[in-house]
């Protein structure tokens, strides 16, 4: 059954504006190529400075590679750079149960 990884961003160090153009114009795509997901979401949690990144991908195996990858090793690095290390993230797997 689908899976999905969840990232969530606490960006209240850094400019909120700036952060979500660069994740649009750029770390966004570049994120999904690298996990091979097949479709991705993003968006802000309602009146806070938490971004949220959701990639689907087809199964739990597949969400665990993408998590475990050399790719996501790559991609840290560069955000923490851009970031300056000011952006904290948490990362969760989804292994959906069931779906209506």
């Amino acid at each position: 059954m689908t899976a999905y990884l969840i990232v969530k961003s606490d960006t209240s160090n850094v400019n909120k504006k700036e952060f979500d153009d660069w994740y649009q114009t750029e770390h966004l795509i570049e994120a999904q190529e690298a996990f091979r997901s097949f479709s991705t979401k993003r968006g802000w949690i309602k009146d806070t400075k938490f971004h949220v990144a959701i990639y689907k991908f087809k199964n739990i195996s597949d969400a665990e590679k993408a998590i475990s990858s050399k790719n996501l090793e790559i991609l840290i690095q560069k955000f923490d750079l851009k970031w300056d290390y000011k952006v904290k993230r948490t990362r969760e797997l989804l292994d959906l149960a069931q779906e209506i």
